[in-house]
C-alpha cells in the first residue's frame, strides 16, 4: 500500500510539473500575444474612425467644390455669350 501511495505522489508531482511547464511555455505566450492583438485591434479601430471622418470631410469639400464649379461654369458661359454678341 505504501508503494502505491508513493507512486501516486510521483504521478501527481510529474503532472504538476507538466502543468507548470504548459502554463509557462504555452499559456503565458498566448496571453501575451492575445493582449498584443487586442491592443492592435483597438489602434486599428481608432485609425479607421479617423479615416472615416477624413473621408466624410473630403466628401463634403468635394460637394462644395462641385457646386462652386457649376457656378463658375455658368458665369463663364454668360461671359462667352457677351463676348460673342
Amino acid at each position: 500500500m505504501e508503494n502505491f501511495l508513493g507512486t501516486i505522489v510521483q504521478i501527481i508531482t510529474v503532472l504538476g510539473f507538466m502543468a507548470v511547464l504548459v502554463k509557462l511555455l504555452i499559456v503565458n505566450p498566448l496571453q501575451t500575444a492575445i493582449t498584443a492583438l487586442n491592443d492592435a485591434v483597438k489602434e486599428l479601430k481608432t485609425v479607421l474612425t479617423r479615416i472615416e471622418e477624413e473621408q466624410k470631410n473630403i466628401g463634403n469639400r468635394l460637394a462644395r467644390t462641385e457646386e462652386s464649379l457649376k457656378s463658375v461654369h455658368k458665369r463663364v458661359d454668360k461671359l462667352e455669350g457677351k463676348v460673342h454678341e
